[in-house]
């Protein structure tokens, strides 16, 4: 009886480990409205956009996460699709939809660090009110709207403080299951960037789940205008890896730093180089609601 109670001891101590450190989130990039980068053409047949692509094999990345005993949830910035097939993918993976699709890619503040200025920012605001255990952000890249033949290196970016074992985690997932293992990149493995200054890609999110302890990171690794990334990724096999593999790196983060103490922003009356007004182009903007500590 002893061992029995030991043994039950010690999976309720396991299950508190595993679920006591909050909802992993993923956030879908972009919207059904405005689709994000796209392929200069079809392969296989279809053209590839970021956003579609994530509505079908988000899915695949929640399910690897929730099978290593996380809770997870999958949100989008925008609307519902009302169309098949994207309106059944994401009717599958229970996508909160958060119903700011921002068509104009018009920047504004988050709600609970006001100075943290980017379009899109509902994600990340709600990822704070979920005090979410991480959120990655799903996206794809291109610089051309023409298919580029030279490999390019992928990107993780991901916050100042909260966010760098979270990025290693999905760079060193990525490279060992996916890059130059199946979708060829002529050798060349991923880059991790801290992006934490106001105005730049992705910062204003970064920075407002930075403020309050929450890691962050964001996939942009595969080259929608890279024919090879596109043509590994147009097939069911390569996507579906593509998505475990970024499952599997949120769960080694998990395992090894899920409980790792967090770093908070001691003084939200400070600014830094993410303040609003810190870039020459915030300089120029009124932005309802956005607090402008540096002048």
């Amino acid at each position: 009886m002893f061992r029995l109670y030991s043994i039950l001891a010690l999976f309720l101590s396991l299950t508190t480990v595993v679920f006591g450190a909050g909802e992993v989130v993923l956030d879908i990039g972009h919207c059904f409205s405005r689709q994000g980068a796209r392929t200069p053409g079809a392969v296989r047949g279809t053209v590839i956009t970021e956003y579609a692509f994530w509505c079908q094999y988000a899915p695949v990345v929640k399910r690897e996460v929730e099978r290593a005993g996380f809770r997870c949830i999958i949100i989008n910035r925008g609307n519902p699709p009302d169309s098949a097939p994207l309106a059944s993918y994401v009717r599958a993976g229970r996508v909160v939809h958060l119903k700011r699709p921002d068509l104009e890619a018009q920047r504004y503040p988050s709600r609970y660090h006001p100075d943290r200025v980017a379009s899109g920012m509902v994600s990340a605001d709600y990822a704070i009110w979920k005090r979410a255990a991480c959120i990655v952000f799903l996206h794809h890249n291109n610089v051309s709207s023409r298919w580029m033949r030279r490999p390019r290196q992928g990107l993780i970016l991901c916050n100042k403080y909260n966010g760098l074992h979270l990025a290693d985690c999905l760079k060193s997932s990525l490279e060992s299951e996916v890059i130059n293992h199946g979708m060829n990149n002529g050798g060349i493995a991923c880059r991790i960037v801290i992006r934490h200054v106001d105005a730049d890609r992705a910062a204003g999110w970064l920075n407002a789940c930075d403020d309050s302890g929450i890691p962050a990171a964001v996939i942009e690794a595969a080259y929608l205008d890279n024919y090879q990334h596109a043509l590994y990724l147009s097939a069911d096999a390569g996507a579906q890896a593509y998505a475990r593999a970024v499952g599997h790196g949120i769960v080694r983060y998990m395992k090894r730093y899920g409980r790792e103490p967090r770093h908070f922003r001691a003084d939200e009356n400070a600014p830094d180089e993410g303040s609003f007004g810190y870039a020459k182009e915030s300089r120029r903007l009124q932005v309802p609601g956005a607090k402008r500590l540096i002048r």
